[in-house]
């Protein structure tokens, strides 16, 4: 699974219906009483690019998740347990951090992405201002400003933002660019995870922490240019499930430009 390198995308917590769009409904699923978190994801592995990311906890309330090739993601929470600060950090450079404030429906109501001077990192200095507004629709509109150094915001694009439950089913760019996903039955490895809805939307960010599905678990995922014909990115998830039917193994198989790539990944709980 590809590290992203430029933090340009959304954050916000809901639990909303979706609205029809091509990613079909998810099949209603029985809750569980377990309460199962994921400990360790191993990807890559038996490659030279093999790397595991190892999950903290206080109670089911994710602290950090550390990455074995140095960087960490730390989590903050107000006395509300709303999640209000993430931030990641490289060695012990700190590279970006996002800052989130919530309406009185204790929804997302903004936040803001900054990022330091550090080196090798071109965007230190930048701020990336996020305002959301909720539609009776049941999406999310994102509006983004940027600022260079200090300056002014800047209004830079919207995002629009359709959900299935708390789980996103595709980005809108006003731009022209589509992102759509779709997703199993079984339990999600994050399923139980505190502010899973929030954490699962920083997985959207280049410095999130790969935290995607929810109550489900991802199984294909696709961006494309809205006035494209071919695909610009296609992956998808096979997995095997553990007997209480979360994911043990994964083989993610991803095609970007007609180049073709396979790793496995596997899942330990604790």
């Amino acid at each position: 699974m590809k590290l992203k390198l430029i933090l340009l995308n959304v954050l916000m917590i809901v639990t909303v219906l979706s609205c029809n769009t091509e990613s079909v409904d998810l099949p209603e699923q029985k809750e569980t009483a377990d309460n199962t978190l994921v400990k360790r994801i191993v990807y890559n592995i038996g490659t030279d690019d093999e790397y595991t990311e190892t999950f903290n906890y206080d109670g089911n309330k994710l602290t950090s998740v550390h990455y074995s090739y140095g960087a960490k993601n730390v989590y903050t929470y107000d006395d509300n347990d709303n999640l209000v600060k993430d931030e990641y950090f490289e060695g012990d450079g700190l590279v970006a951090s996002v800052s989130l404030e919530y309406n009185l429906d204790n929804k997302i109501a903004s936040y803001i992405e900054t990022f330091f001077e550090f080196p090798g990192f071109s965007l230190g200095g930048r701020r990336y201002k996020h305002i959301f507004t909720y539609n009776n629709d049941g999406t999310i509109a994102d509006t983004l400003y940027v600022s260079d150094h200090n300056a002014e915001y800047e209004l830079s694009g919207i995002k629009t933002f359709t959900l299935n439950g708390s789980s996103i089913t595709e980005i809108l760019y006003d731009w022209g660019y589509n992102i759509s996903y779709r997703y199993d039955n079984k339990n999600g490895a994050f399923k139980n995870i505190h502010a899973i809805e929030a954490l699962h939307i920083l997985s959207q960010n280049e410095f999130g922490a790969a935290i995607y599905g929810n109550t489900n678990n991802i199984v294909s995922h696709r961006e494309k240019y809205t006035n494209s014909v071919g695909d610009n990115y296609n992956d998808s998830y096979e997995y095997t499930y553990n007997e209480k039917n979360y994911p043990k193994t994964c083989v993610y198989n991803s095609k970007e430009e007609g180049i073709e790539d396979t790793e496995t990944i596997e899942y330990f709980y604790q």
